[in-house]
């Protein structure tokens, strides 16, 4: 097994000790796996994913770990349009979008500053504030519109 994300592991490793989260190194298997994956997973692909590592772990066993994991801010949770929950990494510091095709639901993630820039620009010709929300788990953008703005309620 490839050994990444070093700084993720050894953060997961302090929280769950700290907070004395039984089933450590079965969890901590659970992250190992996940880190490897750059899919957005179900808790069903996850416990695949961990079958072919030589792992049998229960699917309530592996959805607690990946609500921890969301908890603590490892993972973070999307239910796209098939309805699916699904999980992605958190990575500290980077916004990115997804494409969801609407025939075979693959989901294509990327990054685009002109289009941040596009966005705030929109709502500043609408007369409207464009903002993100303070939970790094939440990318969408809400704004304030132009009537609040005029009578003070913004």
């Amino acid at each position: 097994m490839k050994q990444l994300h070093i700084q993720e592991k050894e953060q997961f490793k302090k929280l769950f000790k700290q907070e004395q989260i039984d089933c450590f190194e079965d969890r901590f298997m659970v992250l190992e796996v996940f880190l490897q994956t750059e899919k957005h997973v179900t808790i069903d692909e996850m416990v695949g994913l961990l079958e072919k590592n030589g792992w049998s772990l229960d699917s309530e066993f592996v959805r607690e770990t990946m609500k921890l994991m969301c908890r603590f801010g490892f993972a973070q949770k999307s239910r796209f349009d098939n309805g699916d929950l699904r999980y992605e990494h958190r990575h500290l510091g980077q916004h990115h979008d997804h494409m969801i095709c609407t025939k075979c639901r693959k989901i294509i993630e990327f990054e685009e500053d002109r289009l941040e820039e596009l966005q705030i620009n929109i709502a500043a010709a609408k007369g409207c504030l464009l903002y993100t929300s303070p939970s790094p788990r939440d990318a969408r953008k809400y704004l304030v519109c132009r009537l609040l703005l005029e009578n003070g309620g913004g």
